[in-house]
């Protein structure tokens, strides 16, 4: 049984971070699982794992102890946002320690399903070019991901697998619609419904103007629309609160309290908005038709991949109202896209295994495949 810390942005009260912790909890088993996070207490208590502060001492000192260090899911590779008020560079310079640190202890890192997104700078771009080649394992969850690090100078072949999360809806998990299934077109003459899963970082804190009215065209057809936001605090809610200017009918409902609550939430929706990537994740499960708002690459590449349509923030108001047209004459996210996600999670939580194990493998010649890519492309 081996010791692993494992690292990403847990206990943040983040519904995403929350289910990719979870489903590397479950995944890990017997193994002694420490989880490094914000807030030590509350993830103890969600998780029924020993938890540390993720300082840099007490993670240094947790690497000693090692025999893996997971990074668990996330964008990892990317200058943080001005909202988050840390140094842009904090996130990767935090991570280029830690490598550097559990190589000096021989201790092996697992990158697992993570991504990358802008890389401001030069010194962005050099920190990523150093930390890759200290992983053990470094398995990506999309192919946006692999074309930023491959243009960061980043040498390829890159491995592709999934989000870890998907791996909480296996085995029969997921939840089913109770009207049946879904037609390949929409009948809008239903008055069917749509929720809006909120990030006030998708660009749209600051004018609102374009989306809100998007929202009141398909409240004026008779749509139903529920505002979620997906994490507690201030920045979500006064999103929802704006937008409600422009749609008054429409509900501002409680954060999911987890991706499966979301997940079954969106079965019952004939559409979903989603500005995180995790209500991606949780719309992909529900089978219910998608339009991602495409801030960041892994909302545009898991969109591409479950054959559902994405639109930058900056879209103008034709070209959301063209998207929300285009999902609803466009069938939903279909059962072999969602299996092969669900299949790519588990490939990727298994070489992860593989590497807690020590290497012993039961069945040596059910090694998971994933693919292999070039990085080649832009975002």
């Amino acid at each position: 049984m081996a010791r692993v810390l494992m690292l990403g942005a847990f206990g943040q009260r983040n519904v995403g971070d929350e289910a990719l912790c979870s489903a590397l909890c479950a995944a890990l088993g017997d193994h002694q699982v420490v989880i490094a996070g914000s807030d030590p207490s509350a993830i103890a208590r969600a998780h029924g794992r020993a938890a540390i502060a993720s300082t840099p001492r007490r993670v240094a000192r947790e690497i000693e102890a090692a025999d893996l260090v997971v990074v668990g899911g996330g964008t990892v590779f990317k200058s943080l946002h001005p909202t988050s008020g840390r140094h842009p560079l904090a996130l990767l310079a935090n991570t280029f320690g830690l490598v550097r640190w559990a190589r000096h202890r021989n201790t092996p890192v697992a990158f697992v399903g993570v991504g990358a997104d802008e890389l401001r700078g030069v010194a962005s771009r050099r920190l990523a070019r150093s930390i890759v080649p200290d992983a053990s394992l470094l398995v990506l969850r999309d192919e946006e991901s692999a074309a930023v690090l491959s243009s960061a100078g980043v040498t390829p072949p890159f491995w592709i697998g999934a989000d870890p999360a998907w791996h909480l809806f296996r085995d029969g998990r997921r939840p089913r619609r109770s009207r049946g299934p879904r037609p390949d077109r929409l009948d809008r003459s239903t008055r069917p419904s749509a929720t809006v899963a909120l990030s006030h970082l998708a660009g749209f804190d600051a004018d609102p103007a374009r989306l809100g009215r998007a929202l009141a065209g398909l409240a004026d057809d008779g749509w139903r629309i529920a505002l979620q936001p997906w994490q507690d605090g201030p920045g979500d809610l006064d999103l929802a609160e704006r937008l409600r200017r422009f749609v008054p009918s429409a509900t501002v409902d409680a954060a999911p309290t987890d991706l499966e609550s979301a997940a079954r939430r969106f079965t019952e929706d004939d559409l979903v908005i989603a500005m995180r990537f995790h209500a991606v994740v949780a719309a992909g499960a529900a089978g219910t038709r998608t339009v991602a708002v495409a801030h960041e690459p892994k909302l545009a590449g898991l969109a591409r991949r479950l054959d559902q349509i994405a639109v930058p923030p900056h879209a103008s108001d034709a070209v959301l109202r063209a998207a929300l047209d285009w999902a609803c004459d466009h069938p939903a996210p279909a059962d072999r896209a969602v299996t092969s996600e669900i299949d790519r999670a588990a490939h990727t939580i298994r070489l992860m295994l593989l590497l807690a194990e020590s290497g012993r493998l039961d069945h040596p010649d059910r090694l998971p495949a994933l693919a292999l890519s070039d990085g080649g492309g832009t975002w």
